[in-house]
């Protein structure tokens, strides 16, 4: 069977990197920290093998040591991206699957898409931001025209 390999670069390549540092048990925090700053902005680009998803970096901890939950990435997607490849209803499932007010506000916050604060239900939440990044593809296309 062939390997398939993916690209990662940007976000994508960052979050990997943490993830791998983060699985090692026997990295101190602050040198994991300290590593990844420096590859991140050394390493232009990695390769890894397929499907990334599906291959949990857990299973290279050992049974006792389970690493600490990562916390959360504001950037670990686009909306504008995924908006513009998926459609508002690609985007709208894409939010779904994140419950937490606090941690959609922290995307809308990174992505400069504004939420109103009287908005309290996630569901409210994910709305705006739909609603909020379709404004902003929308004054990009005409701001290019």
């Amino acid at each position: 069977m062939a390997r398939n390999t993916k690209s990662l670069s940007g976000p994508a390549k960052r979050k990997y990197l943490r993830e791998a540092f983060a699985a090692e048990p026997t990295i101190d925090k602050a040198v994991a920290a300290r590593l990844l700053d420096r590859l991140d902005s050394e390493v232009a680009q990695v390769r890894v093998r397929m499907p990334v998803r599906d291959r949990k970096l857990a299973v290279m901890v050992p049974a006792e040591r389970v690493p600490e939950p990562h916390p959360f990435d504001p950037h670990a997607f686009s909306l504008v991206v995924v908006m513009s490849k998926q459609g508002a209803e690609g985007l709208s499932q894409r939010l779904a699957a994140i419950a937490d007010p606090v941690h959609l506000r922290a995307i809308g916050k990174a992505q400069h898409i504004a939420v109103d604060d009287a908005l309290q239900s996630p569901a409210d939440i994910q709305a705006a931001l739909v609603a909020g990044t379709a404004q902003r593809i929308a004054d990009r296309r005409a701001a290019a025209s």
